[in-house]
């Protein structure tokens, strides 16, 4: 007859070590995700950069607004040059939904990825630097089980992030600037060869594409901090280590003499978020590059994964 789990776990009941080691082998293989989740979650929550990434986020839309209302001033003032008559010079161009696309592709630059690798470069290296990882590893979970943890409690991290930014220059467009539709033009922005328009609406949708779409992308980051922080001991390393590859890719991508190594950098793949902005959205190019971001993603996980369960830990 079939023993009911409560009874099999209950230590009082258990009649020899070894059973009892038969039973820790098996929460071993079997840990509570959703204890661990809750656990990170408090974690993040607890900690100062969590909540210095969403200020941070706030005077950055305070300076871009301040830029952009300075600049539509002067540039439909008058002083708009012959390449930019079909934008400047209408002071209809300039208006909420321009504003939060302006600020949301000039962040998700550099701003935000900065953000992903800090919250994901400190998950491993963090416990090792604060002598608490030995500790955690020999609890009955796997390692595995801690590593997929700590990547999601991210990646949230930056889905959060990533609404709450989009969310907040969308409220500050409407209110300070006015929404209208949303003009798109050949130029700064990179989006359209030609010019085209998307309507109010259809525009507000397109944001919320970009949550889905921008979150993805900032995937393969979380995955590369996530990996550089178990090679590395200091969360201050991995996050620099990060930052690194990812500027210089990012830079050397956009360098003419390398324009034939760029389809190979995972920084180009990533850019497929932008898509969703286009008049006319190219869902078979968006599905292919967001394929490849997600194998990026998978690939650089499994490698943490194999790497932290080798590792031997020794603080």
């Amino acid at each position: 007859m079939a023993t009911p789990v409560a009874t099999v776990f209950s230590r009082g009941n258990i009649a020899n070590i070894g059973l009892v080691e038969n039973v820790e082998i098996l929460c071993a293989k079997c840990p509570d995700m959703l204890t661990l989740l809750k656990l990170e979650l408090e974690k993040l929550v607890r900690a100062r950069n969590f909540y210095l990434s969403f200020l941070v986020l706030i005077g950055f839309v305070a300076l871009m607004l301040w830029g952009f209302y300075t600049y539509a001033a002067r540039k439909t003032g008058g002083e708009a040059v012959e390449q930019f008559k079909y934008t400047y010079e209408s002071k209809q161009y300039f208006n909420g939904l321009t504003f939060a696309l302006y600020s949301l592709l000039f962040s998700f630059t550099l701003l935000l990825p900065i953000f992903v690798s800090m919250s994901a470069g400190s998950q491993i290296a963090g416990e090792s630097r604060s002598g608490t990882l030995r500790m955690i590893c020999t609890r009955p979970i796997s390692r595995a089980s801690l590593v997929l943890s700590k990547f999601l409690v991210t990646a949230l991290h930056a889905a959060l992030l990533l609404t709450f930014f989009i969310g907040l220059n969308l409220v500050v467009g409407l209110i300070f600037v006015g929404w209208g539709n949303l003009e798109l033009y050949p130029g700064t922005l990179n989006l359209v060869d030609a010019p085209g328009k998307i309507m109010r609406d259809d525009a507000l949708m397109r944001f919320g594409y970009a949550v889905l779409t921008g979150t993805w992308a900032l995937l393969v980051i979380a995955a590369l901090a996530l990996l550089c922080s178990v090679v590395f001991d200091s969360p201050a390393q991995a996050i620099v280590m990060t930052i690194a590859a990812y500027l210089t890719l990012y830079i050397v991508g956009r360098v003419e003499f390398f324009e034939h190594l760029r389809p190979y950098f995972f920084t180009t793949d990533m850019d497929f978020w932008r898509d969703v902005f286009k008049p006319e959205i190219p869902w078979r190019n968006l599905w292919h590059y967001a394929c490849v971001c997600g194998a990026y993603t998978i690939g650089l996980l499994l490698a943490t994964i194999v790497i932290f369960e080798r590792k031997d830990i020794v603080t």
